[in-house]
């Protein structure tokens, strides 16, 4: 297996639920509809707004339900995060692939052009951009729940550490892909770009969605790649 196929295929640790656990297929149905509905709740008011009688009423199912999939309201926001950072995780994975795959179909003097020159910083703002679209467009209630996760975690301690595992998703990915362009410093520089992604996606999520200035972002993130990787990407007039 080469470098190239190896960091492609890493995967992160599978997401671990803290609520009642299930065996049978109906209960497990129920369950996932009640963190389906609190998740829902989460971005149309927040994650403060999440209370068993309300998450019943939006998951049509007996109060009593919700109190025997989960024991408290910390649980039932820990596990709608849970359900949240799965969704998200499949987003993430779908990005990491799609960016490796200009180098995996380049070989010889191609594959040289795509991982050194101003094409490499092309190829890098081509997928962010275009991560960084699917979140604030077709998954815009995925995005919104990310802001009141996050805001959530300044202060809940229990969402905290959940929220920092999960944060690591996306950075890992970009470490790995640094590396293999022979970024200087892949860490840190995963954490400038996913730094940058957030102010993109949080200012995209500002304006309704026909009036994103995807120009603007490409430009930004254009700029941040190409002084991470130390490229001068000449202009056109």
């Amino acid at each position: 297996m080469t470098a190239l196929q190896k960091a492609r295929e890493t995967e992160p640790n599978s997401i671990q639920y803290r609520g009642r656990k299930t065996s049978r297929a109906g209960s497990e149905q129920r369950r996932r509809a009640i963190l389906e509905a609190s998740l829902r709740i989460v971005v149309s008011d927040g994650v403060r707004a999440i209370r068993h009688r309300s998450v019943a009423k939006e998951a049509d199912v007996p109060l009593a339900a919700t109190t025997y999939y989960f024991k408290d309201i910390q649980e039932l926001i820990s596990d709608t995060f849970m359900l949240y950072a799965e969704k998200a995780q499949s987003i993430v994975n779908v990005f990491a692939r799609k960016m490796y795959e200009p180098l995996e179909n380049a070989d010889g003097k191609k594959l040289a052009e795509l991982t050194t020159g101003p094409k490499l910083v092309e190829v890098i703002v081509d997928q962010l951009l275009a991560y960084v679209l699917e979140k604030t467009t077709h998954n815009r209630e995925m995005a919104v729940a990310d802001q009141a996760f996050r805001y959530e975690a300044l202060l809940n301690e229990n969402l905290r550490g959940l929220a920092d595992q999960h944060a690591k998703a996306m950075e890992q990915k970009l470490i790995e892909f640094l590396n293999l362009v022979h970024s200087s410093h892949p860490k840190e520089d995963a954490q400038i770009l996913v730094s940058t992604l957030r102010r993109v996606e949080y200012e995209a999520l500002l304006v309704p969605v026909e009036d994103i200035n995807q120009q603007a972002q490409r430009d930004l993130l254009e700029r941040q790649v190409s002084l991470i990787l130390k490229i001068d990407v000449p202009k056109e007039d």
